[in-house]
């Protein structure tokens, strides 16, 4: 009897797992603006998708047919599973760049840490960014939240040091932000080490006050003779304060005051949700219009079974799950899982490797793909 029992609510478990999984897997296709729970669902793919392995090595293990049922869900969820997990063990990943390759980095640098401390008082992390940048010896470099000061006082400079000390000649910086005594600013950037022949601008237009009217933007580049067009964005953060991250710790530990606590945290996912649709649309119009090889690099602030990740893809390669190995986390905080920022090319250009490293200089950590264009 009491066998029977637990078996039951094994095969009860099993169900509402794979249900689970499988609307987390939806989320692919789903508009996040109208249906933006099933978004939120699609956040907790990872541990979802290893419940979901849990429960199909259960299975087979007590040889019981109910093993079917996650094997059923893992088959019908293959391409999220796909675009979640990159699996090249093999693929040689090197710091040494081929020289027929083009080595391009993205990085969300979190205004190098300067709003921290100031760079004169030893705590901030800008040196190390860009020393990490000089080691790596990118072609081409795609930023957000790249900071720029008008007072050489407060903080360094850093587009004459990208410029002169490192080598990119060329460069297009947009600015999104800016103090209103206009000590500082920032946006998003791209440096290359090869001639800019044309750049372009977009606004994303969204409420202000919700930082939802960042831009994107994409420059033409001259490499050796081929051209090839570069994106780069900053989609819609959810904006949480210092004080929201710690709420959200105490709402995954539980308790009586969950609810509550959680209001404020769904409102900001619910309007990211669509915000970040629109956005999307927006930027894959402009991909989808590309009369050169494109790579779009960019702090999506969405997973890879996201709506928003499967709509600026398209039939795009991710240089991640092309050459990458694992989850390839790219966001320090909230989750272990969280993989948000990218660079996808065009089908015709070939991805030799890509590398996912954690250097502790900013929240977010760098995506490294050496690439080659086609000829």
């Amino acid at each position: 009897m009491l066998r029977s029992l637990t078996k039951r609510l094994f095969v009860l478990l099993t169900f509402a797992i794979t249900a689970l999984f499988l609307l987390s897997c939806a989320a692919w296709f789903i508009e996040p603006g109208k249906h933006w729970y099933i978004a939120l669902l699609g956040v907790g793919f990872a541990f979802l998708f290893f419940a979901t392995c849990t429960m199909l090595i259960f299975w087979i293990v007590l040889r019981s047919k109910w093993f079917l049922l996650p094997l059923a869900a893992m088959a019908i969820g293959w391409k999220p599973i796909n675009a979640f997990i990159a699996f090249h063990p093999f693929t040689l990943q090197s710091q040494q760049k081929k020289p027929s390759s083009l080595r391009v980095m993205q990085w969300n640098v979190a205004r190098f840490d300067e709003m921290r401390g100031r760079p004169r008082s030893g705590k901030s992390k800008r040196k190390q960014i860009l020393e990490y940048i000089r080691k790596e010896n990118p072609d081409i470099i795609c930023m957000q939240e790249f900071l720029e000061t008008n007072d050489s006082k407060l903080f360094d400079e850093n587009i004459p040091y990208f410029r002169d000390s490192l080598g990119y000649r060329y460069f297009y910086y947009a600015m999104d932000h800016r103090r209103p005594d206009r000590v500082y600013e920032h946006g998003i950037a791209i440096f290359s080490k090869y001639p800019i022949r044309k750049t372009h601008r977009r606004k994303f237009g969204g409420p202000r006050e919700q930082k939802a009217d960042e831009s994107f933007i994409y420059v033409d580049i001259a490499v050796n003779g081929k051209m090839v067009r570069v994106f780069t964005t900053h989609l819609q953060s959810l904006l949480f304060t210092n004080a929201e991250f710690r709420k959200f710790e105490e709402i995954k530990q539980g308790g009586d005051s969950t609810i509550e606590k959680s209001k404020d945290i769904f409102l900001k996912f619910r309007n990211a949700y669509g915000f970040r649709q629109q956005q999307a649309e927006m930027i894959r119009k402009e991909l989808d219009a590309s009369p050169h090889p494109a790579i779009i690099c960019g702090d999506f602030n969405d997973v890879p079974n996201s709506f928003v990740y499967h709509r600026i893809k398209g039939n795009r390669k991710d240089a991640f799950t092309r050459r990458g190995f694992g989850i390839g986390r790219t966001y320090s905080a909230l989750s272990p899982t969280l993989r948000i920022d990218y660079i996808m090319t065009s089908k015709e250009i070939g991805v030799l490797q890509c590398r996912n490293p954690h250097p502790p200089l900013s929240d977010h950590f760098p995506v490294i793909a050496d690439l080659l264009l086609p000829d």
